[in-house]
Formats: structure tokens, C-alpha cells, sequence
């Protein structure tokens, strides 16, 4: 609440008094000069002189003097507008300015503030008018009021005037104001104090305040003397449903110690100030009141700063009970997710096993396909032993082995007469003859058993070297040792195709210069049977007039430290849709077929460090399949 001194508005006032009295006084007595008229005394006087000159120059017929002068009073009299001399027949004689548009005409020879007219005299007839329009008088007395000595006389008594006042009543009312008696040490103690304090006298009016209590209220101490501290707009604080009394109030009526009480003052600018206040009577000898003494604690900030610990308690129990269900969330979850994990390891415990099945049961169909292969390699051998066999079964039962027997016995029975049965006797005679005839026979026989037991002795062989073969390829374990390339692909060769000329397949060997290296020459041999097998039955499985199966040992200049062993075949091919799915597992063409060589090709190759891939222009255009292995050198592995 900001409102001006007391004694501001009391030498205002007196001020306004003095002034009001001296402009009464005025009107009364006719103190100062009546602006107006001496303006309008001035101006006929004005007129009476021109109208004088004017009718001289008249009389001489000197209009054109007249004009000039007319014309040079216009310019130089700003309150002039326009002049004429008008003769009696109502011709105008002569004239300056825009006489037609300022002059209004009356009847009779009235003036007015702005119209003068002189009548010009010719003897005792009227010869002429002399008229002057002069500027609107409220203009020039609007121009001049500042210049008006009267005005500026008031003013100058306003000025005065209000600093004697507030001079004057500054020190009056210094000897009449009750804190005066207060000594400046203890006002300078009251104005530190961290509270407001504010005196009262019987009748609420502010008779000392403190410089808390004017910043907190936005006034100054000296501006609040005698006014009315009820008149301020004191609201219950938050804590009273109902309106209270005033404590100082309570103190006067009751003349004891009001108890404290909230309350709030709402500011011009729409602050608000909490406050608890207390009150004490002040009380003389006689126990009559002689005021109160108020002290306004501020407690705005005191309980924003509860408002807001409340709001962040709030939000604290809030954000709690959001933690307190997360966590529930949270452990929930985690025992979900142990129980998941657990789940999981189980899974991957029993996929790695069924991994470990599905590997040996892939090794254990390699291996079969590889036995598969060798048990009808030994077929077709032992079916030439069969044939061989039979061969000389029937050599040895020819006749001609009966017949020596027969010519045997008959010596026996002549031995005693040996010479004469066989020059006499018809029977004897013919013995030498048909010796001949058996001998004949007999090396005949003799060859053909010799060739069909090397054939034997062969195709047994052939059979052990298969059957060592198919031992080395169902050898367990992984054994790094050195292996000469171009021996590991001529063993593929004799265990997956021993007999090409039997199918009617031409193979070529194209074998780069390989240095021996260092693998598992088991799990190659497997891998390398098993390309060959499936060429061979590509081509089995698809007539042409020849078939061609071409085996290469290469060392391929893009990729340094590998080498490349290739398997290509004339036969059926492979569908372009095929060949991203042959190595995997139960993938087939062959309606004989299970799918599992190529995927344990695939996974030998893997383990070994290599790879194998397949390529095919097309169905019915071959195939190639290429074992990619790490070119490990026997000495630099040893």
C-alpha cells in the first residue's frame, strides 16, 4: 500500500487554500488587471488612430498611399487580419488582407472584440467606415496567458507557498509527533530488527513503524504515520475457516496480549504477504491503554518453502510408490528371467547334445555313404572272382583230365607187354596220337588257369587295398598328420570309382605341383569319396554318349595359402534354386538318397578349416564341387 506523506497533501492543501482565496479576492475587489479589456480598449484606441490618418489620406485622394500603409500594418501588427475603408455607399475604397473572408457585417456601427468599425466624418454627414478585423481575442489571451503577470504571479505564490508549508508543518509536526520522543539509537534498533513492529494509539493510528514493516507492506515508515493500520487489506490466514478479530484489536478491547494469529496482506500488485502477528497492550501507572505495539513476523517465504517440501514429499511418496511397484516389477521379472535363463541353459544343454548326435549321426551317414560306395566297389570285384572262379572250374573239368586217367590205367594193365600193345594193339597204337592231342590241351587249360589266378590275385588285392581304405576313412579322431595331396585324391579315386571303364567314364587327372601338407587325411578322404561318388552317380544317372570325370590339384593365385582340390563331372547338374540348400541337412535330389553326405562334407570341411562349395551351369551341364583346404607345409608344421 503506497501512500503520499501526510504532510504532502496537508501544504498541497493549504496551498490550494491560499490560492482560492486570493483568486475570490480578485473577483471581489478587482486587484488585478481584466486582460480582455485592455485588449479591447486597445484595439478601438487602434482603430480611432487609423481611422483619423486614414480619412486625411482620404481627403487627399492618396489611395494609393492608403493602400500601402494598409498593406504594411497587416504584415506588421500579428493581431490585425484584414483592413478597409468602406464609403458610405458601401464601395470599398481600399483594403488589406482577406477582408471579404474575415469581416462579418452588422447593422449599425456595433464592434465587437474581433470587428471594430470607426465611423469617418465629413462635417456633420458620415463620409465612410473604417473597418479592422482583428485575431479571435480567446487566441491572443491563449498566446499571452503565460506571460499574464497575474498568472504568473499565482504561480509563483503556488511554488512558495507549498515549500513554506512543507517546511513549515515538517517542523511543527516534529514537535508534535509521538515518535519523536523515540531516540535514534532505538529507532535504528527497532529498523534492524528481522520482524516488522508498528505502534498504535487508541485508535489503530500508526504513531511509529519500523523499515521491515514499510518494505514488507511498500511504504516508507514516515509515509505510514497516522494512518489507520485496519484500513489495510488484512485477510484471514489459510489456517481460519473463519474471519478473525484483528489481534491488535483484541489487544486494546481486552488490554492483555493478543495470542498470535496468521494473516495475509494481498499488495497493489497482487503480492501476498503471510504473516503471524502478535499483540501487546502498552499500558501507563494508572493501567489506562495508551497504544499497542504490533509485531508482524514474515512467514511468506517461510511457507513457500513448507509448500513446496510438501509438494516434493509428495512427488517423493509418489515417486516411492512408482519404485516400490517397479521393483516388484523388477523382481518379478528377474524371476522370470532366471527361470527363462534356466530354461534357456537346459535348451542349449540339450540342443548342443542333439548338436553332438546330429554330428555323429552326420559322420556315421558320411561314413555309410563311404561304406555304401566301398561294399559295392568289392561287389563288382567279387563278381569277377565269381566269374574267374568259373572259368576254372570249367577248365578243370574238361574231359582231357578223364582221359590221361583212362591211358594211365591202360599202362598199368600192360606194363608187362607195354611195347607190344602199343605197336599191336589197335588201342595202343592210337595212345601216342591222342597223348599229343592232351598235351595240347592241357597247356591250353595251364594258360587260362595261370591268367585267371593273376586276375584273382589282382582283385583280392584290389578288395584289401579298398577295404585298408575304407578303414583309414572310419579311423576316429581328429589327427593332424602329413599327407601328400595328390595320394589322398588317387585313394578317393580307387575307394569311390576303381573300375570308370566299367560306366563307360573317362577320367583326367590334372594335378598341379602340390607341396605335402599337414590335416586329417581321414576326414578328407571322406569328403573327397563322397564328391566323387555323387559325380559318379550324376553321370550314372544321366546316359550320354561319354562321360568325363576330371580330378585337379590347384593352387590358386587369388587365394594365397590354400589349396584347392576340384571334382567335376559331365552328368545331370544341379537346378540353380539347389544349390544354396545342398549342404544343408536332409536336403536330397536322389530318390535313394538321405541328405546327410554333403551336410557332413560341409562340416568336415568347416573343422578342418576350409570350405566346400558347389557350382553348376545349369541341369543337365555338370557340376563341380571344390574342397578348399589351408595349405599348411609339413616343414613349417613340424
Amino acid at each position: 500500500m503506497k501512500r503520499g506523506s501526510p504532510i504532502i497533501w496537508i501544504s498541497f492543501g493549504l496551498v490550494s487554500l491560499t490560492l482560492s482565496l486570493m483568486m475570490v479576492g480578485n473577483v471581489l475587489l478587482k486587484v488585478a488587471p481584466d486582460q480582455s479589456e485592455d485588449a479591447l480598449w486597445y484595439r478601438r484606441s487602434l482603430a480611432e488612430v487609423l481611422a483619423v490618418q486614414y480619412s486625411k489620406l482620404a481627403e487627399r485622394t492618396e489611395i494609393e498611399t492608403m493602400q500601402i500603409t494598409m498593406q504594411a500594418l497587416v504584415e506588421r501588427n500579428d493581431q490585425i487580419r484584414s483592413v478597409a475603408l468602406r464609403r458610405a455607399d458601401g464601395q470599398v475604397l481600399s483594403q488589406a488582407g482577406e477582408h471579404q473572408k474575415e469581416w462579418v457585417r452588422r447593422p449599425g456601427d456595433e464592434s465587437t472584440f474581433d470587428q471594430v468599425q470607426v465611423p469617418i466624418m465629413n462635417g456633420e454627414s458620415r463620409w465612410g467606415t473604417l473597418e479592422v478585423a482583428f485575431r479571435p481575442l480567446s487566441e491572443s489571451l491563449a498566446g499571452g496567458i503565460v506571460q499574464d503577470p497575474w498568472i504568473q504571479f499565482l504561480a509563483l505564490m503556488a511554488v512558495c507557498g507549498y515549500l513554506g508549508y512543507l517546511t513549515f508543518m515538517k517542523r511543527t509536526l516534529r514537535q508534535l509527533d509521538p515518535s519523536s520522543v523515540v531516540p535514534d539509537r532505538v529507532r535504528n534498533a527497532l529498523d534492524v530488527l528481522p520482524v516488522g513492529v508498528v505502534l498504535v494509539d487508541p485508535q489503530d493510528r500508526i504513531v511509529l513503524a519500523n523499515k521491515m514493516f514499510g518494505d514488507r507492506v511498500g511504504a516508507g515508515p514516515d509515509a505510514l504515520m497516522g494512518h489507520d493500520l485496519c484500513e489495510f487489506p488484512w485477510e484471514a490466514g489459510r489456517s481460519n475457516a473463519v474471519e478473525p478479530e484483528l489481534p491488535w484489536i483484541m489487544a486494546r478491547k481486552h488490554k492483555r496480549a493478543a495470542p498470535a494469529l496468521p494473516l495475509e496482506l494481498r499488495k497493489g500488485d497482487g503480492e501476498v504477504r503471510r504473516f503471524v502477528v502478535t499483540s501487546s497492550p502498552i499500558l501507563d501507572d494508572r493501567e489506562a491503554l495508551r497504544g499497542v505495539m504490533v509485531s508482524f513476523h514474515d512467514v511468506t517465504e517461510l511457507d513457500q518453502a513448507n509448500s513446496q517440501l510438501r509438494d516434493a514429499n509428495t512427488e517423493l511418496e509418489a515417486s516411492r510408490a512408482q519404485i516400490m511397484h517397479k521393483n516388484e516389477e523388477l523382481e518379478t521379472t528377474n524371476a522370470n528371467l532366471h527361470s527363462e535363463i534356466n530354461e534357456r541353459k537346459k535348451a542349449q544343454a540339450e540342443r548342443e547334445e542333439l548338436h553332438q548326435q546330429l554330428m555323429q549321426a552326420s559322420r556315421r551317414a558320411g561314413m555309410a555313404d563311404v561304406a555304401s560306395s566301398v561294399l559295392h566297389n568289392v561287389g563288382n570285384v567279387l563278381n569277377s572272382i565269381n566269374v574267374s572262379t568259373d572259368t576254372l572250374l570249367k577248365t578243370l573239368k574238361k574231359p582231357m583230365v578223364g582221359d590221361v586217367c583212362r591211358i594211365a590205367s591202360l599202362f598199368h594193365e600192360h606194363q608187362n607187354n607195354l611195347q607190344t600193345f602199343l605197336t599191336q594193339d589197335p588201342k595202343g597204337k592210337q595212345i601216342p596220337s591222342y597223348l599229343g592231342l592232351v598235351a595240347e590241351s592241357l597247356s591250353g587249360s595251364h594258360q587260362t588257369i595261370q591268367a585267371e589266378l593273376d586276375s584273382l590275385v589282382k582283385k583280392v588285392d584290389h578288395i584289401k587295398h579298398v577295404v585298408l581304405s575304407q578303414q583309414d576313412i572310419a579311423h576316429s579322431g581328429s589327427i593332424r598328420e602329413t599327407a601328400v595331396v595328390e595320394e589322398l585324391m588317387e585313394q578317393a579315386l580307387m575307394m569311390g570309382m576303381p573300375e570308370p571303364e566299367k560306366y563307360g567314364i573317362r577320367v583326367v587327372r590334372e594335378y598341379a605341383k602340390a607341396p605335402t601338407i599337414v590335416t586329417d587325411r581321414h576326414q578328407v578322404l571322406q569328403i573327397l569319396v563322397n564328391m566323387i561318388t555323387n559325380a559318379k552317380n550324376a553321370m550314372v544317372e544321366y546316359p550320354a554318349n561319354s562321360h568325363c570325370l576330371t580330378v585337379r590339384i590347384q593352387l590358386p593365385a587369388d587365394r594365397r595359402g590354400l589349396v584347392r582340390l576340384e571334382v567335376s563331372d559331365t552328368g545331370s547338374g544341379i537346378k540353380a534354386e539347389h544349390i544354396s540348400r545342398l549342404f544343408a541337412q536332409g536336403f536330397t535330389t536322389r530318390n535313394a538318397g538321405h541328405g546327410l553326405g554333403l551336410h557332413s562334407a560341409a562340416i568336415s570341411a568347416k573343422n578342418l578349416g576350409g570350405a566346400i562349395l558347389a557350382q553348376s551351369a545349369g541341369e543337365g551341364r555338370g557340376a563341380t564341387f571344390t574342397l578348399d583346404l589351408p595349405l599348411t607345409v609339413a616343414e613349417a608344421a613340424a
